[in-house]
This record gives C-alpha cells, structure tokens and sequence, in this order.
C-alpha cells in the first residue's frame, strides 16, 4: 500500500492531480490510498508518518509549500517530497529538505506518472530488510543501513551504519537474498551499497563514514557508472 497526500489549494489542480493518480494505479498492481489537503496548516496538523509521498505545492497561502516541507522534515526524515510550483528557481532551496523531484505547472500526465513510479521505487527499498541468524537469534535488517558486504571463504561479513555481522554463506546468495538495484558486486568479494558511497577514485569506493571499498580493474568502469547513475536519478 502506497500512501500519497496532496497539498494543494485549487481545486482544479486537486481534481487534476487526483485523476491523473487514478490512471497511474490502473496500470500497476499495487494498492493506493489518497487525502487531499488545502493548505501547509491542515497538513502538518494531520500528519501522518506513515505517508509514502507528498504531491506539495509551493504557492500555499500562509504557510508556503517550502516552509511546510521544513517542517514536514522534522517529523520524518524518509518521506517522499515532489514539489509542484510555476517557479523553478525553487528548485535549488528544495536540496536543502531533500526534495529532488520538481513538476511544473500546468503538471503533465508523463511527468507526473514517471516522478510517481521513481517514488514508488524508493518506498520499496526504504522497507526492504533481510533476515539473518546471529547467535541463535533472528535479526531483521534493514539493508539501507548495510554499507557494504565482503566474503572471505564461507564468512559473509555485513557492514551496516552501527554494527558489523558474521554469517556463514555465499556472496552469490546474499546478493540474491538482498535482489536491490542499489547494490553493486564492484569486486568478486565485495558488495557495496551504491548509496552510501561519497567518493570513487581510481579502483576503490570511498563511503561517506570514510571507509574504503576495493573495486576491481574489471568492474570499475560499470561500478562508476553505476553510481553517477543514482545520482543522476535522484537529481531527475
């Protein structure tokens, strides 16, 4: 289930975004649920932290579509934010709230149907998690906080953001276990996790902790390419 807000206050552009909702979800399998709202105030004062994506609108009345996402910001780091506005000179202050998708009024059925299915994509692996056994014990992991995982023989090693786990197995099955575009086998023993990379030099990821990834001579060139990829995404 995707839960999408609309903050928007003309009701034209309401109808307009909810239709062209509509026929989004027609053509995918998954469920959706929507709530419209008027203004930046009825928003945060029914917010959600469940709410996958926010369709906000930067001419808002006494509480722009900027300052709401600031706020918006504080209660919830992971939500999807694309800003609708007829200024694009916003585009460049919506960094600073991690909003990276803008469309531009009057909204396109393409434009808005591609910024949905990118945010989609990015709810998926914010709730995506592997399980694995340490000690007896099951442990669900989220894998956005794995940096980057190596094999030495059947020791899988998993490098997350606060803790580091040993598992016996395979890279082959971890990777297939794991099934995310974000991660990338830059090396037969290594994989890393192409979001939390800062930095690739000449055959080696450097992350944004600082640590530092080998990759190998064969795998450099795509393992870029990989990564300029994402960026380029998030910047769409």
């Amino acid at each position: 289930m995707i839960k999408i807000a609309i903050c928007e206050d003309e009701k034209d552009q309401q109808e307009l975004l909810k239709n062209y909702i509509e026929k989004i979800f027609e053509g995918l399998s998954i469920k959706y649920s929507l709530d419209i709202f008027y203004s930046g105030e009825e928003l945060l004062e029914n917010y959600s932290k469940d709410i996958d994506l926010i369709l906000l609108d930067i001419q808002l009345g006494e509480i722009n579509g900027m300052d709401t996402a600031r706020k918006i910001r504080i209660l919830d780091n992971n939500v999807e934010i694309i800003f609708i506005t007829s200024l694009i000179e916003y585009a460049l202050e919506g960094y600073k709230v991690r909003a990276y998708r803008y469309l531009v009024k009057p909204v396109k059925y393409e434009d808005i149907k591609e910024n949905i299915i990118n945010c989609i994509k990015e709810v998926e692996i914010k709730n995506k998690y592997i399980i694995i056994k340490k000690q007896g014990h099951q442990i669900k992991l989220d894998i956005n906080e794995i940096t980057y995982i190596e094999v030495q023989k059947e020791t899988i090693t998993i490098h997350t953001l606060n803790e580091v786990y040993k598992i016996s197995g395979t890279m082959s099955n971890i990777e297939e276990e794991i099934d995310c575009s974000r991660f990338f086998r830059c090396h037969k023993s290594f994989l890393v996790n192409l979001e939390h990379i800062k930095i690739i030099k000449q055959y080696v990821a450097i992350l944004e902790n600082n640590e530092e990834v080998p990759v190998s001579r064969y795998r450099f060139k795509e393992t870029k390419d990989k990564f300029f990829d994402l960026i380029e995404d998030k910047l769409c």
